[in-house]
């Protein structure tokens, strides 16, 4: 970035994270915040831990949580990963995936094992326990697309920040 291609805060656009950046930073997985809206419109928000696969986000909950009835009426969705100085906020619609399904069980067998761990670490005892606590009579998992809708970079914002301060910029 040329250090005149941004003179203020009124367009970050320079700051968002290259798409190899973005890739690597949501397949690494880990936690996120996944929101919704309630009935009366207002959004509300979890932090959850999250899978990255095939382009989308899956996330788990028992069906007794508040998102699962609103997910089915406004599938509408948003999720945020915030860690290492990057963040990334996408939004789409969400699919709850339940018991009852037809491809339930080819689902939950390789969520349960992505989320556990066992997929990378089959022999891992702990791992192994995670995966069979997961499979309880009143959970539900998560699908949701994914559409990125901001990504921002902390470093390049601060480097930029900092170049600004140097040069004197906003001074006059």
């Amino acid at each position: 970035m040329a250090d005149d291609a941004i003179s203020d805060y009124e367009d970050l656009t320079g700051m968002q994270l290259s798409e190899e950046v973005l890739e690597a930073f949501v397949q690494r997985g880990g936690e996120c915040i996944f929101s919704w809206t309630n009935k009366a419109g207002y959004p509300v928000g979890v932090v959850v831990a999250y899978v990255w696969r095939n382009g989308k986000f899956w996330t788990t909950c028992a069906e007794r949580r508040a998102r699962v009835p609103a997910l089915r009426v406004r599938p509408q969705s948003g999720v945020v990963i915030n860690r290492d100085r990057m963040t990334a906020s996408y939004r789409g619609d969400s699919i709850v995936h339940t018991h009852d399904d037809d491809d339930w069980n080819e689902v939950k067998t390789w969520f349960y094992a992505a989320l556990s761990g066992t997929e990378s670490r089959p022999e891992d005892l702990g791992a192994r326990n995670f995966e069979k606590f997961l499979d309880s009579p009143h959970r539900v998992i998560i699908e949701t697309e994914a559409n990125l809708v901001v990504s921002f970079d902390v470093a390049k914002f601060n480097e930029f920040t900092a170049k600004a301060i140097a040069a004197g910029k906003g001074v006059e």
